[in-house]
C-alpha cells in the first residue's frame, strides 16, 4: 500500500494502552500515525518520538490538522464523550477505545453526532478478532459444535491490587464493579459476536479484601434471545489471564491464554480432546485483533458501510455492564431492554 493512501490516525491519550494501539496501526499496514496529544507533555514527547510524528501541544491542535483523517481515542473514560463530540464536529473519524461512556444516553448522543457529521465510529472491542476467536465463529456457525447451550469465558487481572491510590481504576464512580469496565466488557462484545443477542443478565459483585474502593469480582449469568446460557466472569485481584469454554450438542471446546485450544467431539473421552492448531499463540492472536481494527476502520472509510464493531455494538457492551450493575444492587434478573432505554 502507498503511504498516500494509509490512513492517517491521530492519538488522543498516549499512554500505556494508546501507544500499543499506536503500534498495532503501524504493524496494521493499513494506517500512519501522525501526532499524538496528552495532557503531559512528557508523555507526548516520548509518542511524538517513538513515532517520528506531531507533538500536539492542546486538542484543538490536534483536531484542527488537516493532515490527519481518524483519530484514535484512548483518553480516560470521564472524557470519551467530550472528545468524540469534538472529534466528530472537526469531521474526524473515530475509532474509540471502551467503554464508549458512563451512561447509555451519553453513547447514543455520541453515535448519532458522528452519523450527523457523517464520520465512521469504530469501538475498541478486539477480542472478537483474535484468529482463535475466528476459528471458533467459523466452527460454530459450520454446526461442528452442534447446538450450544452453555458458553462460559473468565478475563482477571491485578489492576485492583495494583493501579493504585488517585488511579481512575481504583474509584467507584469512573470504574464501578471492578472489573467490569476493565475486563468484562470485552466477554459481553465477544459473547454476543459469537452467539447473538443477550435478552437479560443475572449478576453479583463482590469485595474480598482488596485495597481500591471498588469491588474486587464479578460474575454473571446472561440468557440469549437463542435460549442458550453464558456466564461471564472476572476478579480485579489476580494474575493477567483469560479462559472459557464452550459446550455444544456435537463437542465442547476449551481455550486459555496459557495453551492452545482444545476440541471435544461428544464421544470422545476427555483425554482424547483434540488440540486445535490456530497458527497463532494468545498474545500474538491480540496483537493481530489490535492491527485489524485499523484496516478495517479504514475499508469502512474507504469503501463504505460500518467498521465491524460500531456504535451499536459499543452500546450493548455497555449496556451489559451496566445491567449486570443494577442486577446486583437490585438482586434481580435485568433485561438488555430496560437499561438500552436510559
Amino acid at each position: 500500500m502507498s503511504s498516500s493512501d494509509l490512513l492517517k490516525v491521530a492519538f488522543i491519550g498516549v499512554g500505556w494502552w494508546g501507544d500499543v494501539l499506536a503500534d498495532a496501526a503501524v504493524a496494521s499496514g493499513a494506517a500512519e500515525v501522525v501526532g499524538g496529544f496528552a495532557r503531559t507533555a512528557g508523555t507526548r514527547e516520548k509518542f511524538a518520538e517513538k513515532f517520528s510524528c506531531k507533538n500536539y501541544g492542546s486538542l484543538e491542535a490536534l483536531l484542527a490538522d488537516p493532515n490527519s483523517e481518524a483519530v484514535v481515542i484512548a483518553s480516560a473514560n470521564g472524557v470519551h464523550k467530550e472528545h468524540t463530540l469534538a472529534a466528530a464536529k472537526a469531521g474526524k473519524h473515530i475509532h474509540l477505545e471502551k467503554p464508549m461512556a458512563f451512561s447509555i444516553a451519553d453513547c447514543k448522543e455520541m453515535v448519532s453526532a458522528c452519523e450527523a457529521a457523517g464520520v465512521k465510529l469504530g469501538i475498541g472491542q478486539n477480542f472478537r478478532r483474535w484468529p482463535m476467536f475466528r476459528r471458533v465463529k467459523k466452527m460454530i456457525d459450520a454446526g461442528e459444535l452442534g447446538t450450544v447451550s452453555l458458553a462460559s469465558v473468565n478475563f482477571s487481572g491485578p489492576l485492583g491490587l495494583t493501579a493504585g491510590e488517585g488511579s481512575p481504576r481504583w474509584d467507584p464512580v469512573e470504574n464501578p464493579g471492578g472489573p467490569l469496565y476493565s475486563y468484562t466488557i470485552h466477554l459481553a462484545d465477544l459473547m454476543e459476536g459469537l452467539f447473538g443477542e443477550i435478552d437479560t443478565v443475572h449478576a453479583v459483585c463482590g469485595k474480598v479484601g482488596g485495597p481500591s474502593k471498588t469491588d474486587d469480582t464479578a460474575a454473571g449469568v446472561l440468557h440469549f434471545k437463542s435460549g442458550m446460557l453464558g456466564i461471564i466472569s472476572g476478579s480485579y485481584t489476580a494474575p493477567f489471564r483469560f479462559m472459557g469454554s464452550i459446550e455444544g450438542t456435537r463437542g465442547a471446546l476449551s481455550f486459555s491464554s496459557g495453551a492452545e485450544p482444545t476440541f471435544q467431539k461428544f464421544k470422545d473421552a476427555m483425554v482424547d480432546a483434540e488440540t486445535l492448531d490456530i497458527g497463532y499463540g494468545f498474545w500474538d492472536g491480540r496483537d493481530l485483533g489490535n492491527a485489524e481494527q485499523f484496516s478495517d476502520l479504514r475499508r469502512a472509510i474507504r469503501e463504505g458501510g460500518d467498521p465491524e464493531v460500531n456504535g451499536t455494538n459499543g452500546i450493548r457492551a455497555l449496556g451489559v455492564m451496566q445491567a449486570m450493575l443494577k442486577s446486583n444492587s437490585e438482586g434481580r434478573t435485568v433485561s438488555m431492554e430496560e437499561v438500552l432505554v436510559d
